[in-house]
């Protein structure tokens, strides 16, 4: 009885520590489209891919908010993302093969989109975890949580609503403006 309860805890152990490591891929999507040419092969592929790497992702979310990928390197693309911010509250280093996780991802989506969050995240700054409630609760990462890796296709999805979000803030400011000038256009001819 003690044998079986020793054993039982011997393999309880094992698999805790065997569900604690990410999933890392050989040949990131990146590796195999380097070229700012093959920029829509990259993004057809890493529909397809089973997990999303952290240099993929990355590279990704740097051509998202930027146009293009300046960096030479996962180490040129790491820099780049925490002038930006998106490296709050993260385990460094990152090993550009390894997945990516939903808290990262959210912290830069928090960080693309300018969202201040609720008084947790005003008070504790930007973490993964509560950048990843918040984007759950806007609906941009539904059901998430932030140590889950995403799909290729539920990385586009991702990156699909980041943008459809940032294009809807742009046209809310937009209405705001128009609005505010016409408030101000009234209040000067009375």
């Amino acid at each position: 009885m003690l044998r079986s309860m020793l054993l039982l805890g011997v393999l309880a152990a094992l698999l805790t520590l065997a569900g604690c490591n990410r999933t890392t891929v050989e040949q990131t999507m990146l590796e195999r489209h380097p070229s700012e040419l093959d920029d829509f092969d990259f993004w057809d592929g890493l529909a397809e891919e089973p997990v999303v790497s952290n240099d993929d992702a990355f590279h990704a979310l740097i051509l998202m908010e930027d146009g293009r990928d300046p960096s030479a390197d996962f180490e040129g693309r790491m820099a780049l993302a925490g002038e930006k911010g998106w490296l709050a509250g993260t385990d460094q280093p990152l090993d550009p093969n390894e997945s990516v996780s939903v808290g990262v991802l959210s912290v830069a989506g928090c960080r693309i989109l300018d969202i201040k969050g609720g008084l947790t995240m005003q008070l504790f700054g930007d973490s993964p975890r509560y950048c990843t409630r918040e984007l759950n609760a806007m609906g941009v990462l539904p059901g998430l949580t932030p140590n889950e890796a995403l799909t290729g296709l539920e990385f586009i999805s991702f990156i699909d609503s980041i943008e459809e979000r940032d294009r809807l803030q742009r046209a809310w400011k937009r209405q705001e403006a128009a609005s505010a000038s016409t408030t101000d256009d009234g209040d000067e001819t009375q």
